[in-house]
């Protein structure tokens, strides 16, 4: 299953259109719309109401650890040279209340521009930006992420946000919210329809030798569960995309660490050959 959450209708019309979703009426916590791939949930708007629209999206629905959650909808941006309606893919979160910062696994191929994300409580215009420390800015992205950490593993975690404004937000509105993301609709459904491809097929791909392989190699690297996690689905990713996966990893199996170093050393080096062309 595929989560979504936005934090005004504006931002969920498109979807709604797009993807023939429909209200769950049996829920009025929340307006919550669904088809038989997709759930979305408006949260409303701040980083609070985020995280608590997303954690009630993801246990109301029994949400497992293989299921992937987005948080889509607008931001500003602090760099004046980014085009309006331009789409990115956020890998790197940060709470500009609490200072924790947050990064996403980006393990998958995508056509979005990637760049850090700054979560504020209260809207930012250009007379405070030199307090802004990432690109981009909003306020549910680091709310929504800290949440859906506690149900699914990093790299089934999406941040993408759409610019809106560069920082004079105040005249944005909902008709030019839901016009702009009505614009990229398609690439972002698109996106999200490879995303549920690969997670949908992921338990078929693996064949049973490859399965032991790749625990002989979680064991001798003491990988971590989130390692393990990541490594599992570059590995079905490559698969898909080239063949021949064992091949790819026959020389990691005589690969041992002693510390957390050697560890993410060899883990990096066997993560780039995963995602080699």
């Amino acid at each position: 299953m595929i989560y979504i959450s936005v934090a005004m209708y504006c931002e969920a019309r498109p979807f709604i259109s797009y993807l023939g979703l429909k209200r769950d009426n049996s829920v009025k916590l929340y307006e919550i719309f669904k088809n038989e791939e997709v759930t979305l949930i408006i949260s409303g708007i701040g980083p609070f109401e985020s995280a608590i629209a997303t954690t009630y999206l993801l246990t109301q629905y029994n949400a497992g650890i293989s299921d992937i959650f987005m948080n889509i909808g607008i931001c500003g941006s602090k760099k004046e040279d980014r085009k309006i309606g331009s789409i990115f893919l956020c890998n790197k979160i940060i709470n500009s209340d609490t200072k924790r910062t947050y990064y996403p696994d980006v393990l998958v191929k995508h056509p979005f521009i990637e760049g850090a994300l700054e979560t504020f409580s209260a809207v930012i215009n250009k007379e405070k930006k030199k307090i802004i420390v990432g690109d981009l800015v909003d306020m549910e992205g680091a709310g929504a992420f800290q949440a859906a950490s506690s149900f699914l593993p990093p790299h089934n975690i999406y941040v993408i946000k759409i610019v809106s404004d560069l920082l004079d937000g105040e005249s944005v509105t909902p008709k030019f919210v839901s016009q702009m993301i009505n614009e990229n609709i398609s690439i972002i459904c698109n996106f999200i329809k490879e995303i549920d491809k690969i997670n949908t097929t992921s338990k078929k791909v693996l064949i049973e030798e490859e399965e032991e392989v790749l625990n002989r190699i979680c064991k001798n690297l003491r990988l971590t569960s989130t390692m393990e996690y990541q490594l599992k689905d570059l590995s079905i990713q490559y698969k898909i995309r080239e063949g021949g996966l064992l091949n790819k990893l026959e020389s990691f199996l005589k690969v041992s660490c002693k510390d957390k170093k050697e560890r993410k050393m060899h883990f990096e080096r066997l993560k780039e050959k995963l995602m080699e062309c």
